[in-house]
């Protein structure tokens, strides 16, 4: 059995436990699962019961750290089930992704049996890698804590600052938006290394002109270019979101690009413009702490040190305040929100 669309890692797959389960007395229990999250997940055996006030309570019976894409044993011979409980749930469930789950047999019996289910019988077929553009993957994000995107313009002009800004990235389990100028890419290995690392890969046009002053075959083409040209580059459609050049946008823009969702700033951190490590710290620090960064664009551009020494101190930052830094993408689909061509955004 597949289990999909889970939006809490609690969502699971139940079955009832019928009157032969008796409160007060042992049995084993065992399951085979799978998950495909791209890496080792906990996977739990839980039982939701209610005590004799009428009260639901959770107790988990095993868990295994399941490696991606292997079936996996969950296994208890000696449970017993809880003084007093009634109406009896067993659950299989994450710690905490909301994965798909791949259950192929549970099996329960008196104290002290061992099941032969570790590799499980089903076939799941072609479990396919988390998809991005259009397939956007949530399952790592949870959509009770705050989030941010924060996104970076420009290019691998200086490859070493954007490999230090995905490495921090990386290091504090976060995704962000890569916007490339197609004629500025010095290092095609840092776009897929930023791609093969979870990040969106998107277009911030050819040359970066200011495309209010470009005719509607130009605009079509600066934008054309660099998509074929990330395409080639990742193996894969790169993301169909377009930064605007100097944020700058007119009806020609929008009515040309009418199927490329155009992206502005909520805040922009000004490290275009010489601010230095800590002002742009302070910067999102100061909105995270007045309720404006929460769901909003950030503009950064990768090719300041500036601007990754100031990743290197604010993402952990982030981190241990609950936040979670995600693509711009991924923003939207968690929300429950289409980013539309031709429109302008600047948060979600």
């Amino acid at each position: 059995m597949k289990v999909s669309g889970r939006s809490k890692a609690w969502n699971g797959i139940a079955c009832e436990l019928g009157s032969e389960f008796k409160a007060g007395n042992t049995y084993s229990f065992a399951a085979a699962v799978l998950q495909a999250s791209g890496e080792a997940e906990e996977i739990r055996l839980s039982l939701q019961y209610k005590d004799n006030t009428g009260t639901v309570n959770y107790a988990h019976i095993a868990s295994a750290s399941a490696a991606d894409k292997t079936w996996t044993k969950l296994e208890n011979t000696s449970y017993t089930i809880p003084e007093g409980a009634e109406e009896l749930l067993l659950y299989i469930e994450t710690a905490d992704k909301t994965c798909d789950l791949y259950i192929d047999d549970v099996k329960t019996g008196t104290e002290g049996c061992k099941f032969d289910i570790t590799t499980g019988g089903g076939k799941v077929g072609e479990i396919k890698a988390p998809q991005r553009a259009e397939g956007v993957d949530i399952s790592w994000i949870d959509p009770s804590k705050p989030m941010v995107a924060i996104s970076f313009d420009d290019g691998t002009r200086d490859a070493t600052q954007e490999k230090r800004i995905i490495d921090a990235l990386n290091e504090n389990g976060f995704h962000a938006t890569f916007f490339y100028v197609g004629n500025w890419i010095s290092s095609p290995d840092t776009v897929r290394y930023a791609y093969q690392s979870g990040h969106e890969v998107a277009n911030h046009t050819t040359t970066h002109p200011y495309l209010t002053q470009k005719s509607a075959s130009e605009i079509r083409s600066e934008f054309d270019q660099t998509d074929a040209k990330l395409k080639s580059i990742i193996g894969a459609e790169p993301s169909k979101l377009m930064r605007l050049p100097y944020l700058q946008s007119n009806a020609t823009v929008q009515q040309t690009l009418y199927d490329v969702p155009l992206i502005s700033c909520a805040i922009d951190t000004g490290d275009w413009n010489k601010a230095s490590k800590d002002q742009i710290v302070n910067t999102i620090k100061t909105n995270m702490n007045n309720g404006s960064l929460k769901n909003a664009i950030v503009l950064c551009h990768e090719n300041y040190s500036t601007t990754a020494s100031a990743m290197e101190e604010v993402l952990p930052y982030l981190k241990a305040q609950g936040w979670q830094v995600v693509t711009i993408s991924e923003m939207f689909a968690v929300n429950g929100k289409e980013l539309k061509g031709g429109q302008i955004y600047k948060r979600c």
